[in-house]
């Protein structure tokens, strides 16, 4: 082999060898970077589902006293007519 030949395989070798342990440099970085990612998620999942179950709980006797507060407000409209 030629000294030239020899020089450019190792410049090849090293830029090769760079690549690749950048190139697992970045996968490793982008799984934890995901992980991250899914557990936000699944937090956020987590609160909104909660929340959700507050609103409802509310709906649920919040509803009662509304339609209560309709009615008396109607009834106040037709009996201040009548008078």
């Amino acid at each position: 082999m030629n000294t030239v030949e020899t020089v450019l395989v190792i410049l090849l070798s090293v830029g090769f060898l760079t690549l690749l342990i950048l190139s697992i440099i970045l996968s490793v970085m982008m799984i934890t970077i995901m992980r991250n990612v899914r557990r936000i998620s699944q937090r956020a999942e987590e609160a909104t589902s909660s929340v959700a179950d507050i609103a409802q709980t509310l709906g649920r006797k919040i509803a009662p006293v509304a339609v209560s507060t309709v009615v008396a407000a109607i009834v106040r409209k037709f009996a201040s007519k009548k008078e």
